[in-house]
């Protein structure tokens, strides 16, 4: 009956250790699964799903699979930009400029950039700099 005991004691301790194992590889396969870029965009590098913070979407899945981690790759940018010049009533210059916000996926397998785009243009006051 000791015999059976410890047989036993010790199929559960190798089962438990196991499950710790198993649970702790399970975990590390998402290390890398999501990118931040500027100003506030959220990568899913395995999907391609590009969201903001607020959790509006901005590309749906590029691959719904999601089979690779580390397939996309994000960049975005903010810039104000120069969009008109000229002169106001008393000939003094005055410039209008905007501020854009927009990104670039690419993918890391080909190296080819497959979104681009522009998502946000406003007028900057002057209080805006």
């Amino acid at each position: 009956m000791k015999v059976f005991g410890a047989v036993a004691l010790i199929c559960a301790a190798a089962v438990l250790l196991g499950w710790g194992i198993t649970r702790g590889a399970a975990q590390q396969e998402d290390v890398g699964r999501f990118q931040v870029a500027a100003p506030n965009l959220v990568l899913d590098t395995a999907t391609g799903r590009l969201t903001t913070s607020k959790g509006e979407v901005l590309e749906h899945p590029l691959d719904p699979t999601g089979e690779e981690i580390g397939r996309y790759s994000v960049d975005g940018y903010v810039t104000a930009v120069t969009r008109e010049v000229g002169l106001n009533v008393i000939q003094q210059p005055v410039v209008w400029p905007q501020l854009v916000k927009g990104y670039v996926v690419l993918d890391t397998q080909t190296g080819q950039i497959v979104r681009e785009k522009i998502y946000y243009k406003q007028p900057l006051q002057g209080s805006d700099l």
